[in-house]
């Protein structure tokens, strides 16, 4: 009853923050910094239907209440949904995952885990999450740096995130997010290959990533 009371809650809050995450990935440009935009508390400048998308998306947040346990790290958990939804939709309109919000995955999750770890008296979640998160970051960032143009900093720095954030939970839920995702990625990478015009484009990574780490949550019960 707890955990459906707390999914309810999270729920609602994510559609509530789905208005200025709307806001900030359809105002995001194919360059430059991403910023609230005014009138944010509409959504604006996405489409009332590109609003409502949005937040019903970050809904998706009651999965974390419903599957990971109560507790300080939770809010790490509801954060990542929130602007995972963003950083999805902002990949697939611009091909980019800005580093101001992937850095506050990054950020959000280590002080919630760190929290926890101090007042749990109990660091081994915390150093398992590091060690998911860095060994993630530098294999990758080695496949980006032998194969440029293939995978960019901000997929290698988004890895990174879901699966510290995973890690957390356990070795399983990092790797399965992780895998996950790739294998969403290859499946969309593979399909998109047989459209002639969509051959020379290259698939964002950031949604399947996303995906991998939502399946990876809803799976850790």
């Amino acid at each position: 009853m707890t955990n459906g009371l707390a999914a309810i809650g999270l729920g609602l809050a994510g559609a509530m923050a789905g208005v200025p995450i709307a806001a900030i990935a359809y105002g995001a440009q194919l360059s430059g910094p991403v910023r609230l935009p005014a009138r944010w508390w509409t959504g604006s400048p996405a489409r009332p239907t590109e609003v409502i998308v949005t937040a019903a998306l970050a809904t998706a947040a009651a999965i974390t209440a419903a599957t990971t346990p109560p507790g300080i790290a939770l809010p790490a958990f509801w954060l990542f949904t929130v602007v995972g939804v963003g950083l999805a939709i902002i990949d697939a309109r611009c091909r980019r995952l800005p580093h101001r919000l992937t850095g506050s995955l990054w950020l959000s999750s280590g002080l919630s885990f760190l929290a926890a770890a101090i007042l749990d008296g109990d660091v081994e979640p915390l150093l398992r999450a590091a060690g998911a998160g860095a060994t993630t970051s530098a294999i990758l960032l080695l496949v980006a740096l032998a194969m440029p143009g293939q995978l960019g900093l901000g997929d290698v720095v988004l890895a990174g995130a879901v699966t510290f954030n995973l890690g957390w939970l356990s070795w399983q839920a990092a790797a399965t997010g992780l895998l996950a995702g790739l294998v969403i990625q290859g499946s969309v990478s593979i399909a998109r290959s047989r459209r002639r015009a969509d051959r020379a484009k290259a698939s964002p990574m950031g949604p399947a990533l996303i995906a991998g780490w939502l399946l990876a949550v809803a799976l850790a019960t």
